[in-house]
């Protein structure tokens, strides 16, 4: 095996990191702390946030590390959450709404259960950034979270 390059092959990490997978269970942690319907955007924003809390003045440093290239991200991200969102609510753990604010996001009761089952370091230091997150945006509407993410990014490729 020596000298043989791994080009073409996906590791275990490969596949569950930056995937639809991964990104549902974010939601059901997320929709799981914030307790009312969310759109896609807000979604999104709040988990960029949330991954990236060092950047913000959450927290100490960010959920998956620190990237200088983090940023680029939010675009993807959004993407990812959409493909999140329809397998959640075809699988019955993420209802879907249509009114007055849009095209909103809530947990049903399978998926809330599911969101108390979810047990791990990562999921509790999750939930607590997650919770500084919902505090200090709740107020913001989904372009200012935008605009703020925007602006961060600006800040940190300056430096």
């Amino acid at each position: 095996m020596t000298g043989q390059s791994n080009r073409g092959c996906m590791s275990m990490t490969d596949r569950i990191f930056n995937t639809p997978f991964e990104m549902s269970l974010h939601v059901v942690l997320l929709l799981g702390v914030i307790h009312e319907r969310a759109t896609l955007d807000r979604i999104a924003e709040y988990d960029f946030i949330t991954v990236r809390a060092g950047e913000f003045g959450l927290d100490d440093g960010s959920l998956n590390g620190d990237s200088i290239f983090a940023f680029g991200e939010l675009a993807a991200k959004r993407e990812l959450v959409r493909e999140a969102l329809k397998g959640l609510v075809m699988d019955g753990v993420v209802d879907v709404t249509d009114g007055n604010e849009g095209i909103t996001y809530s947990l049903t009761d399978s998926g809330r259960a599911l969101d108390e089952g979810l047990v791990s370091e990562y999921a509790s230091r999750y939930r607590t950034v997650m919770k500084k997150v919902n505090r200090r945006y709740r107020n913001k509407s989904d372009v200012e979270l935008a605009g703020i993410i925007n602006r961060q990014s600006t800040k940190i490729s300056k430096r």
